[in-house]
């Protein structure tokens, strides 16, 4: 005997032995036949919640890196609201004087406004205490105590 009357040979024992058809389900028929298994399954199917934006929260909050993620959004969403509005422009004339001439008020006109809103503060700063403007004489008469 040669290899392909022992292939062909074995092939016909194989198909004689066993069903070489497409199978076919019959879905009524398996309904019938496990009538409990399929009380499950379409009881589980009717009870599953559905999927809106309440549940789609419900999602996305029971993941750990996302209330992670939400919580580092509604922060930095905060700071930026808080750097945006600010404490605001004060009213120059609300303030007292000695704020007026602090070397943090004093830098932060500069950089709004160059030496002119520097010179504007400091002439604001003297108009609130009385004084018009210093002469050269008064500053190194205070100056020197």
């Amino acid at each position: 005997m040669n290899e392909q009357s022992d292939e062909k040979w074995l092939d016909k024992l194989i198909a004689g032995s066993i069903d070489t058809s497409a199978p076919r389900f019959d879905a009524e028929k398996w309904k019938q036949e496990y009538a409990v298994e399929y009380q499950t399954l379409t009881g589980c199917r009717s009870r599953r919640p559905s999927r809106g934006p309440i549940g789609l929260l419900r999602l996305v909050i029971s993941y750990r890196i996302t209330q992670v993620a939400a919580a580092a959004a509604i922060m930095i969403a905060i700071g930026l609201l808080i750097a945006y509005l600010g404490p605001g422009k004060q009213g120059q004339a609300d303030r007292p004087p000695v704020e007026m001439v602090t070397s943090a008020s004093l830098r932060m006109a500069y950089n709004r406004g160059g030496m002119e809103a520097l010179e504007e503060q400091c002439d604001r700063a003297a108009r609130i205490l009385g004084q018009g403007s210093l002469s050269m004489a008064d500053l190194f008469e205070d100056l020197n105590g």
